[in-house]
C-alpha cells in the first residue's frame, strides 16, 4: 500500500505561488513562477495523459534560480511514480541536478489530490484575482477535461464537473 499523497498549492501573488507535496513524512515546497513555462496547465494536461494511457510527461517548474522538474510516469501495475528533480539553475547542467522528493502509488491516488487543490483554486479565482496574481488565465479548459478523465476511472462517486 502507497503512503497516503497530498498536494497544496497556494493563491498566486505578484506572478508567484507556493506548492507543497507531501508523503509520509516527507516534503516538497517550492515557490514557483508563472513563467517562462506554463506550468500549471503542462501539470493538469499531463495529469489527462497519464489517465488517458500516457507512459509518462515531465512537468517543468521555473523557482529562480532553480528549476524542477515534475517527472510522472505510469508503471505497469496501474500505479504512477512521481520524482521532483532540482536543477540549481536556468542551464539544467547535470552536476546541479538532484532528486528531492520520490512518491508511487496508484494513479488515481496520484491525481487526485491535484485535481481537488485544483478546484479548490478554481473556486476562489475570482476572489484571488488570480489571472492578474498569476499572469496567466486560469487552465479551465485543462481542468474540464482532467475531471473527465478522472471521471472514466472512478465514475461518478463524489465527483463534479467544476463551475
Amino acid at each position: 500500500m502507497s503512503e497516503k499523497f497530498s498536494v497544496s498549492i497556494e493563491s498566486p501573488q505578484s506572478g508567484w505561488m507556493s506548492l507543497r507535496l507531501r508523503a509520509g513524512g516527507r516534503q516538497f515546497v517550492a515557490v514557483v513562477s508563472h513563467a517562462p513555462y506554463d506550468s500549471l496547465r503542462e501539470l493538469i494536461e499531463g495529469l489527462t495523459a497519464l489517465l488517458e494511457g500516457a507512459g509518462a510527461v515531465v512537468v517543468r517548474w521555473n523557482a529562480e534560480p532553480e528549476e524542477y522538474d515534475f517527472e510522472l510516469k505510469a508503471e505497469g501495475d496501474g500505479s504512477l511514480s512521481l520524482r521532483v528533480v532540482r536543477y540549481e539553475g536556468h542551464g539544467r547542467a547535470l552536476a546541479g541536478k538532484r532528486t528531492d522528493f520520490i512518491w508511487r502509488g496508484p494513479r488515481v491516488e496520484a491525481c487526485l489530490p491535484f485535481w481537488r487543490e485544483l478546484r479548490s483554486m478554481r473556486a476562489r479565482s475570482e476572489t484571488d484575482v488570480f489571472e492578474q496574481n498569476w499572469r496567466r488565465a486560469f487552465p479551465l479548459r485543462e481542468l474540464r477535461g482532467l475531471t473527465q478523465a478522472l471521471e472514466a476511472h472512478v465514475g461518478a462517486a463524489g465527483i463534479k464537473p467544476p463551475s
